[in-house]
């Protein structure tokens, strides 16, 4: 194998891959086999309860077991079906309560761990609510979601992406249930599932409520709620096993069976999660014009990137999400052309710069996280960085080795190398290395990477050199804007030069995507911060002229459009953003909109929250907390 560049062999961990510092329990010492989820979910008392069992392979003799717990109550714990004594830990934030199991095992033991338990209200890992309250169809609802490390709060677990098992589910509910498996018999009210591919903790899911579905493809179904769920197909269905099929041609065959969508009420967090057979979504991705369907393209890239090869700790979740980013985007491509694919990089390439800017910490821009000083909570590094710097540095590695040609048989080679197991970079970067190794113009083309400034340097990368192609239409017409914004003075001044002719058919020959970097642009060209805000007239205009933008239904478009009144002190859309935010749950969209409001107006901002607080899920509600600084 070659020699590999000196900061990474400095920065190499003793043993590869790196230990998880986000766990409390002891997670090296044993090998999880399978695990066994027997669970009941009682909507009156807002609580799950049941037990999980564990079969273990010994690897390293101990005289007491550890495992995570969050908000947790347990009633009992078994080992090989004998009760034994265990210990709670007082709480350590954000890790929760270690539990001390006394059970002496040695080396090579097969052991079977039995534990009792229930959730608490303080649980961070699961939201109940009520759909349609103010209605007669008002209905119980409730589902888990777990990622970084929430999963402790809903079951007892070794609580780290490097431990991956098979499971076996059974969850009894008085409402229809989905969970990241495939059915094996669901009769009454019980419902089983089994997943043979082993994953880790963070990817089980669970959700059960008013929820219906319907076919939409040879491997895929359609999960929402009957109001919701023609909607859901119109918008996802064509592309679904297209996407799929694309994706197998890059990287290596679909491994999960089915690849199936829950369509979650507005509360859910994120855009999507990418649980194994049935990812998440929110509902905001139903923009009517099927502009946000490439979300759905980043939760299938995910069956390989996350879900099959998984970071073994969340100091690399770039691996997950950076090369995920990077499959969704050569999905778009593949479909809609390699313009598509570069407009879409700008764009990311955008939102990096805002999520630089706006990160608590400026050290959490590095690719390469660490978490190991101080009780760092993985959700606080969580932003567009592993994201968006990630997939820029693989698109760098692309262009380094001479384009896809060159590259794609490595994509290959990684995701069938790695298939199943948890890896740290430094895994990741031993593969390019050693795939490479008997073509020198390839290894000289990977020791000219700028390893240091990419993986362990905060701030921005270099930007790639994209086609501007679909950008440029855009950007003449904001250059028009900001050029005209301090000239004219009058409504039908403005009307006259951008409201017909040909600014007109430029702008009505926008895609949705151009049109959010549109608004993106006008922000960024801004010459001083109250740009807007000074020239009145102009901004004023903006808003009339384009009065599509007020009235679409695509919340990508919907948010920005807000940013853009309210930087240009509109304060009649202060209200009017303070009511949308009791619409939308996703923290894509909440928590820039109530940082933006709270610059604006504190006092409305915090009512708003307070009012609607219970709406969202407790880890938005959380950071919004913070971010609000209540």
């Amino acid at each position: 194998m070659p020699q590999l560049p000196a900061i990474i062999e400095q920065k190499r961990p003793k043993v590869s891959p790196e230990y998880d510092y986000s766990t409390l329990s002891n997670y090296k010492d044993v090998k999880v086999l399978n695990t066994t989820l027997d669970i009941e979910i009682q909507f009156q008392e807002k609580k799950i309860a049941g037990n999980v069992k564990y079969d273990l392979s010994v690897l390293k003799s101990f005289s007491k077991l550890v495992i995570d717990s969050s908000y947790i109550k347990i009633h009992g714990v078994k080992v090989n079906d004998t009760t034994v004594k265990y210990s709670i830990r007082d709480r350590v934030d954000p890790w929760g309560s270690a539990i001390d199991i006394e059970s002496p095992a040695k080396e090579g033991d097969s052991i079977s761990l039995s534990v009792d338990f229930e959730t608490t209200e303080k649980s961070t890992a699961i939201q109940w609510l009520k759909t349609n309250p103010s209605t007669s169809d008002a209905s119980d609802y409730v589902f888990t979601q777990l990622e970084p490390n929430h999963a402790r709060a809903l079951f007892p677990c070794f609580d780290t992406p490097a431990v991956k098992s098979t499971v076996d589910a059974t969850i009894k509910s008085k409402h229809p249930v989905v969970f990241s498996g495939l059915p094996t018999t669901n009769r009454a009210d019980v419902f089983q599932y089994e997943q043979k591919i082993p994953i880790p903790a963070y990817l089980f899911a669970i959700a059960s409520g008013n929820i219906a579905h319907v076919k939409a493809g040879p491997r895929s179904t359609i999960y929402a709620e009957p109001d919701r769920l023609e909607d859901a197909r119109n918008e996802f269905e064509e592309d679904l096993e297209k996407f799929i099929q694309i994706a197998e041609k890059l990287t290596t065959p679909y491994i999960w069976s089915t690849y199936d969508i829950l369509i979650n009420p507005a509360s859910f967090p994120y855009g999507g999660m990418e649980n194994p057979n049935i990812t998440f979504v929110t509902p905001t991705l139903i923009s009517y014009d099927k502009s946000q369907v490439d979300v759905i393209a980043h939760e299938l890239a995910h069956s390989w990137s996350g879900n099959n090869v998984t970071n073994a700790s969340w100091e690399h979740f770039w691996l997950n999400e950076g090369w995920t980013v990077y499959l969704e985007r050569r999905i778009v491509g593949e479909l809609h052309g390699e313009q598509t694919r570069q407009f879409h990089f700008i764009m990311g390439w955008n939102d990096l710069q805002g999520a630089i800017n706006e990160l608590p910490k400026f050290e959490y821009s590095r690719l390469v996280q660490d978490l190991q000083q101080g009780k760092i909570d993985p959700d606080d590094t969580f932003s567009s960085v592993p994201y968006e710097k990630g997939s820029n540095f693989i698109y760098h590695l692309e262009c380094k080795l001479g384009g896809v040609a060159e590259f794609d048989p490595f994509i290959k080679h990684y995701f069938t190398k790695f298939s199943k197991q948890s890896i740290d970079t430094y895994q990741f970067v031993d593969a390019l290395f050693e795939f490479y190794a008997n073509d020198q113009k390839k290894i000289d083309a990977l020791n000219s990477v700028d390893w240091n400034l990419w993986l362990y340097t905060p701030g921005l990368p270099p930007r790639a050199d994209f086609d501007t192609t679909l950008v440029d239409q855009v950007t003449s017409l904001v250059d028009q804007w900001v050029e005209k914004a301090t000239v004219l003075k009058t409504f039908d001044e403005f009307a006259s030069v951008f409201g017909t002719g040909e600014n007109r058919k430029t702008y009505d020959s926008f895609s949705s995507p151009q049109k959010i970097f549109f608004i993106d642009h006008l922000l960024e060209k801004r010459s001083t911060p109250t740009f807007w805000k000074d020239n009145s007239a102009s901004s004023d205009a903006l808003i009339s002229i384009y009065s599509d933008l007020t009235e679409t239904r695509n919340t990508e478009i919907i948010f920005r459009w807000f940013k853009l009144k309210l930087l240009a002190g509109k304060k009649h859309f202060y209200q009017d953003l303070a009511d949308w935010l009791g619409t939308v749950g996703r923290m894509k969209y909440v928590r820039p909109s109530y940082r933006l409001l709270n610059t604006v107006d504190h006092d409305l901002a915090v009512a708003t929250f307070e009012k609607f607080k219970e709406r969202y899920h407790p880890i938005a509600s959380n950071l919004v907390k913070k971010d609000l600084g209540l």
